[in-house]
Parts: C-alpha cells; structure tokens; sequence
C-alpha cells in the first residue's frame, strides 16, 4: 500500500497536520500538494495507529497554510540528481593526499605484519644498547626484586592458607 495524505488542519506550532493512509514517511520527507507545490518537511508522525498524523514543518515560504487545508498530498521524489561526495564535505577530498594517502595503515605501508628490528646478532639495535632495568618505557618494570610485601601478583599464594576449592 503506497501513501495518501489529506490535509487536516493547522497545528498549534504554526504548521499542518496530515491524516494519511499506508505506510508513513520517513522523517525528512518533502511533501506536497498533489502533482503541485512543495509544502515542507515531515516532523514527525503522531496520533493513534488507526487514525496517524504528519506534522509538516517548518512550512516552505509562500505556503497559506489556510488555504491548503482539504488537499491531497504525495511525497515529492527525491531529488537524484549526482552531487559532490558527501563523506567528504570538511575541505577534503579525494585527491588530496594524507601520509598515507588515507589507507590507514594499509598498502604503502611495507613492514605492515612484520618486524622492524634487526636480526638478534646485531650489537648496534637498541634491544641489545639497553640494561634490562633502565628506566625506559615498556617492558616489566615491577621485577620480582622491587616487589612490596602486599603485592601478590604471581606468587601463587593464597590468602587465608586454605585449599583451594
């Protein structure tokens, strides 16, 4: 079943109210008079399941609300007429080139999946530079030796000395 609307009446936000039969609109749609002028955009949809209603607004310019009151109305096609893409619309587009060239990590990207370092017997790669415990970032800081007595973290013990259960 397709739509069919009617005009009702004037709604108390300055719009009009649309009694339809079949399936609703989705929000957004444009709305017109029948093969005629455009009367605005679809609100929302009210009322009870039985007797639905559409609440146009904001009106489009010129539109008499009054006088609109009893016509019939249809959803206005959408325009499909091709526009710009609009996932880029921020001042970006596809032909501009980002370090990667917008892959993400992917492609141009040749030591994707693989190791950087050298091989083990290099003494120049910075593993082999590095004391095991020299402060930088990484690794395991909290050796065993360093740890406080109420840090438990792998010492296997349980508190209460009970068996487990």
């Amino acid at each position: 079943m397709s739509f069919s609307g009617r005009v009702d009446r004037e709604s108390h936000k300055g719009g009009l109210l649309v009694s339809f039969e079949g399936r609703a609109p989705r929000l957004g749609a444009v709305i017109r008079i029948a093969r005629g002028r455009i009367l605005g955009k679809v609100e929302t949809v009210l009322g009870a399941v039985d007797s639905p209603l559409l609440h146009i607004h904001p009106l489009k310019e010129n539109v008499d609300s009054r006088a609109t009151i009893g016509s019939p109305v249809e959803i206005a096609p959408r325009d499909r007429t091709p526009k710009k893409d609009r996932r880029f619309s921020r001042g970006s587009s596809r032909n501009k080139k980002k370090g990667n060239g917008g892959n993400r990590g992917r492609g141009q990207n040749r030591s994707f999946g693989r190791s950087n370092r050298k091989s083990p017997s290099s003494s120049t790669s910075k593993m082999a530079r590095r004391s095991p415990n020299s402060g930088h970032r990484g690794g395991n800081r909290n050796s065993k030796k360093s740890r406080v007595s109420g840090d438990r973290r792998g010492s296997g013990k349980r508190r209460g000395g009970g068996k487990r259960r």
